[in-house]
């Protein structure tokens, strides 16, 4: 080995270690004994711009291509700083250059996939992915690559089958989006789901272990739930903070404890002999319905909920592709012709930081009561398209009152925020009504004078059993 590649396998111990400093000087050390060292001084060049000179990282870069045109080392080196300067078009130019001048590499078109993936380009971000594996079968990246699109088109099917490849590899890197996790979930792959093999990601644990014990709440285990909640509270504090889905996982571990404490104290809610199911779909408040069983109608009815983590009736009414309209084609393939279903979207899109909130957000001249109208309208057609075509017979669910301390916000956004939840059940209930639609109002057993009724609560935003109990049997 010559003495320049053995100081270079040095400097990449000190990187491995963290010691950028002690890295730099070594590579330094090898671009004093030979100044054209291609591999020495983009190492190096990266480095300088890690420590905050971009500038002087890419002269280092425009000063060794001089000398050393058409290396696609040196371009991709470049490609890695323009992305983290934030220049994704010059770095994309750059990295394609690159992968041009060498098309058998397949890192550089998976690269290239990553980056035009980042940039919303997924058709050709898909492209680059399966040139990559089409080169490199086993290359790990390209598999998450390709299952991160999958994903996001709501294909679970091709998520599960391309991340599971990814976790059977010899050293299988970090999901810290979860996607297997949530895919299996949704397709109620639960065996899978619960023998996947604990992760060394802290974060990715976290997120494994919460979606565990949601699957083991809805499928009626409450023990395997509580051991799993266990499990994830350590690894929520190891968590990086701003991991995906963090502050997600960590509300749905309140949700579940309040549920399990719930159901301790009221047992008698749980497990008895049924004449019926009733399934119950939409976002986290099904929790809520999971497993309860009490006379409906005079016939005892167990109720069963199934979790479209994060849809929003926003979704079901978009013509676009995403993961949350994934996970509710797959609820509803699943649930039997001639099923009764209780449609109970809409929370999300009436809360605080999400729905239309966010939109009035980034335009306040929006006319929010208009915004209200039409996505109920729209939502109760396809919910109606759907049991037409499923053979369901259809009930409606509001959206609870909100406990949120309204009285913090200011004045204006206090009431557009408090108007959008009553305005959405009013008019839930005017197409309840005209459709002769069973409803479930859960937003008047919430509210007392005109104030969330904080005794149905388990915690900000989520209401209890009671609740639900309490609405059902004033269902009209």
């Amino acid at each position: 080995m010559a003495i320049s590649d053995s100081m270079i396998q040095t400097a990449m111990q000190h990187l491995r270690a963290g010691h950028r400093g002690e890295a730099a000087k070594v590579l330094r050390d090898v671009c004093r004994m030979e100044p054209n060292h291609i591999r020495a001084t983009c190492m190096l060049a990266v480095i300088t711009y890690q420590e905050g000179d971009a500038t002087a990282a890419l002269s280092m870069l425009d000063h060794l291509a001089e000398k050393n045109p058409r290396k696609p080392e040196i371009i991709r080196s470049r490609a890695e700083i323009l992305l983290g300067t934030g220049d994704l078009e010059g770095a994309l130019a750059a990295q394609t250059e690159a992968r041009m001048l060498n098309p058998k590499d397949a890192r550089g078109h998976l690269q290239e996939g990553v980056l035009l993936e980042r940039m919303g380009k997924r058709e050709e971000a898909r492209q680059a992915g399966e040139r990559a594996i089409a080169l490199d079968a086993e290359l790990i990246g390209a598999q998450q690559l390709l299952a991160s699109l999958a994903y996001r088109r709501g294909d679970l099917e091709e998520t599960t089958q391309r991340m599971l490849q990814a976790r059977s590899a010899h050293r299988p890197s970090v999901d810290p989006n979860h996607h297997l996790a949530l895919a299996l979930f949704g397709l109620e792959r639960m065996d899978e789901l619960h023998s996947l093999a604990p992760t060394m990601a802290p974060a990715q644990a976290f997120g494994e272990s919460m979606v565990k014990a949601i699957a083991a709440w809805r499928d009626n285990d409450p023990a395997a739930c509580a051991e799993l909640l266990v499990t994830a509270q350590p690894q929520a504090g190891n968590a990086a903070v701003d991991a995906p889905n963090r502050s997600v996982f960590i509300t749905y571990g309140g949700i579940l404890d309040g549920l399990l404490a719930w159901r301790r104290e009221n047992a008698d809610r749980y497990g008895a002999e049924a004449e019926r199911t009733i399934h119950v779909v939409g976002d986290s408040h099904v929790l809520t319905a999971a497993n309860l069983t009490l006379p409906v109608d005079g016939i005892m009815t167990r109720f069963q909920s199934h979790l479209a983590f994060g849809c929003k009736a926003w979704h079901l009414v978009r013509e676009e592709e995403s993961p949350y309209r994934g996970f509710y084609h797959a609820i509803a393939a699943r649930i039997p012709q001639g099923s009764t279903v209780v449609a109970a979207f809409g929370e999300l899109d009436c809360r605080l930081k999400e729905g239309i909130m966010r939109v009035l957000q980034a335009d306040p001249k929006r006319d929010w009561r208009a915004m209200v109208d039409e996505l109920v309208e729209r939502y109760v057609a396809f919910m109606m398209r759907e049991a037409e075509e499923h053979g369901w017979t259809l009930w409606l669910q509001t959206p609870p009152m909100t406990n949120v301390t309204a009285n913090l916000l200011m004045n204006l956004d206090r009431s557009i925020f408090l108007g959008i939840i009553e305005r959405f059940n009013e008019r839930l209930r005017e197409a309840a009504t005209s459709n002769n639609l069973r409803l479930i109002d859960v937003k008047a057993v919430t509210t007392e004078d005109d104030h969330a009724r904080y005794t149905h609560y388990i915690d900000t935003n989520h209401v209890r059993p009671s609740a639900l109990i309490a609405a059902l049997e004033n269902a009209t």
